[in-house]
C-alpha cells in the first residue's frame, strides 16, 4: 500500500509505493500531495495512504 503524505517532520513529505501503478496515479498524487502541502488540507482520497496510519 503505497505511502502519501507528512511524515513525523512537518517539512517532510512522502509519495511512493506504488509499484506498477505510480506512471497511472502519479500525476493525482502529485495533485493531491501538493494540496496538502500548500493548503495544508489532507484529501478524504489520502487518508488511507497516510505514513503515520
Amino acid at each position: 500500500m503505497p505511502l502519501i503524505g507528512r511524515t513525523r517532520s512537518s517539512r517532510v513529505y512522502v509519495a511512493g509505493g506504488h509499484g506498477m501503478w505510480g506512471i497511472v496515479l502519479g500525476p493525482l498524487t502529485g495533485r493531491l500531495l501538493a494540496q496538502q502541502v500548500l493548503e495544508g488540507t489532507t484529501a478524504p482520497e489520502l487518508r488511507p495512504f497516510d505514513p503515520l496510519r
